[in-house]
């Protein structure tokens, strides 16, 4: 983990409230699928934001973010040619098998982001990414990687099932061959179901976990979740124990 100041190569909006930031500039170690950034949005804000990391190639940093508050909204209106202090790669990353050929990916929101960086990294693994949006105004179509099977779904129906993505996770599993591990993103209860479903169907899953976090670096505890140890549990920091762990470490609330 380091700081370094990136230069902004772009800043684009590719649906309602979400865009796509390409940094230019490198990291001493690469970043790998499940970690973030901790990036200084302006002088005028004490903290810093947290951002997904989308993907990594020939020192572009690519980051998918939705306007949620002041933060981001200074973000999606920086140009071209600006710089911008990050802190990365920060936290553990998705861990990768070799044996693992069938994918399922299932995220919803911008919790794709973290996603999207796995599946082209398992360019060789044949992956379904389950994609679950509040209506299709809220799909990021144009960041999504090719040659991946997409199933979709939208609160309101506007776009492929009608209805949450953890409804379709479950009905996926019921009625196809079991995939050898599910990645996931997106909101706490979709996290929370892909724990249910691991264990109904016996399937090892790893989630990417999205408290709020304020150091970043795992010296406040600000963003803590419990984590089981043996008979009992301990609170783990998501900045730095994780982002990403496997749903049989966590405990639900």
């Amino acid at each position: 983990m380091e700081a370094k100041n990136f230069k902004i190569g772009s800043v684009t909006n590719l649906t309602r409230q979400i865009y796509r930031l390409e940094l230019e500039g490198s990291f001493t170690t690469s970043p790998v699928p499940g970690q973030f950034i901790h990036i200084k949005v302006d002088d005028r804000l004490f903290l810093r934001r947290p951002l997904s990391i989308a993907g990594y190639k020939n020192n572009i940093l690519t980051l998918i973010f939705q306007v949620v508050g002041e933060g981001t909204k200074m973000l999606s209106n920086k140009k071209k040619g600006e710089v911008l202090n990050v802190i990365g790669p920060v936290g553990k990353g998705f861990p990768i098998n070799k044996n693992w050929k069938n994918i399922l990916a299932v995220g919803g929101g911008t919790g794709i982001a973290p996603l999207i960086f796995l599946i082209d990294y398992l360019s060789h693994s044949r992956t379904t990414f389950l994609y679950g949006a509040r209506s299709r105004q809220y799909i990021a179509f144009t960041a999504l990687p090719k040659g991946v099977n997409y199933i979709f779904a939208t609160d309101d129906g506007s776009y492929g099932h009608k209805g949450l993505i953890s409804k379709t996770t479950s009905d996926f599993l019921r009625k196809n061959e079991k995939p050898d591990v599910i990645y996931g993103g997106g909101p706490y209860e979709l996290l929370k179901k892909i724990g249910e479903l691991s264990e109904k169907h016996n399937i090892p899953a790893f989630v990417s976990m999205e408290n709020r976090m304020a150091c970043g670096m795992g010296l406040c505890y600000g963003c803590v979740t419990k984590i089981k140890s043996g008979s009992v549990w301990e609170y783990k920091r998501v900045c730095k124990d994780g982002p990403v762990f496997s749903t049989k470490e966590i405990i639900w609330e």
